[in-house]
């Protein structure tokens, strides 16, 4: 397993989380450490504390792994940025923006509900903190962490609506991916993909699995005959720009004639080829290859509409 495919993998995740959190948790304790003093008056070594405690509880979370053990870490996230906001002596805090990024962080690798939880739960810690903070600060002081919430909130609110979108990019590429958007059969690329299991699978328990390659002018009506005729165990598929592929199971040659002759009489100009694969271990992309190259010696007229492709060469 190679270095990406660690990153990728949910172990390689979490351990990146961990990290991440050990890294800005760095960051804040040394910000702590070179601050003259704290909000409220506390003992000098309270960050080195709340660092060590924090940094425990996450590596238990991320060794003993109990269920639910990322929603835990993220609230103890949460718990201790509260605690550390009361600590931090600016005005507006600059740890503020580690609760944003815990957010955020949160969004991009578990999605937007995730992250629109977090971000009420964020509110939710600020709510708590900020008047605490607000009642020892003057005005001028209280409108620039005021400013500063209101920027990040707006932000936030602006990442979430990004996550929506890319997600729903998302989701749109893969349905035009695995289906295609002029016949609403499956794509040929999906055909490829995911249908090939059906070759040995049929050979293994001894059944006919006969492929069919048809052609029209007119690729939409044809599309519309083939959905009123083919079973729902049959696969259908867009193959080229005027063609189908169809992958009839426990269908005989003879059955599937008859299928192709029923569908030429309603699309007069409809050309097919033809065959029924014997060979468990021929590849699906290879056998509508071969067909392709059989539908080239067909034409429109009565006699010639069909043609029956010869076994494959191995």
């Amino acid at each position: 397993m190679n270095t990406s495919n660690r990153i990728a993998s949910e172990q390689g995740v979490v351990l990146l989380q961990y990290v991440a959190r050990v890294l800005f948790a760095t960051l804040a304790v040394l910000y702590f450490h070179h601050t003259p003093a704290f909000f409220f008056t506390l003992p000098q070594a309270t960050p080195w504390v709340i660092f060590v405690a924090y940094v425990v509880l996450q590596l238990l979370l991320l060794f003993w792994r109990p269920a639910n053990a990322d929603i835990f870490a993220s609230a103890l996230d949460l718990v201790t940025l509260g605690i550390v906001l009361l600590l931090d002596i600016g005005n507006p805090p600059p740890t503020m923006a580690l609760l944003f990024i815990a957010v955020l962080s949160n969004g991009l690798l578990y999605g937007l509900k995730r992250f629109l939880i977090m971000l009420a739960a964020a509110e939710v810690v600020l709510t708590v903190v900020l008047p605490i903070r607000l009642s020892y600060v003057t005005d001028n002081q209280a409108s620039a962490s005021l400013f500063l919430l209101a920027a990040l909130t707006g932000c936030m609110l602006y990442f979430g609506l990004m996550i929506w979108r890319n997600q729903t990019l998302a989701r749109a590429a893969l349905e035009a991916t695995w289906q295609d958007p002029d016949t609403g059969f499956i794509s040929h690329q999906a055909l490829v993909s995911t249908a090939g299991w059906l070759v040995p699978l049929h050979d293994r328990i001894s059944s006919p699995l006969t492929l069919a390659l048809i052609e029209h002018e007119d690729l939409a009506l044809l599309a519309d005959r083939v959905a009123q005729r083919i079973r729902r165990s049959d696969v259908a598929a867009r193959y080229g720009d005027q063609q189908l592929a169809l992958l009839l199971p426990c269908t005989a040659t003879a059955a599937a004639e008859q299928l192709l002759n029923n569908l030429r009489d309603r699309n007069p100009g409809m050309r097919a080829a033809l065959m029924t694969l014997n060979d468990g271990d021929a590849a699906l992309e290879q056998a509508l290859s071969h067909l392709e190259g059989s539908m080239a010696r067909t034409t429109n007229e009565d006699g010639h509409w069909l043609a029956h492709a010869p076994p494959l060469n191995r």
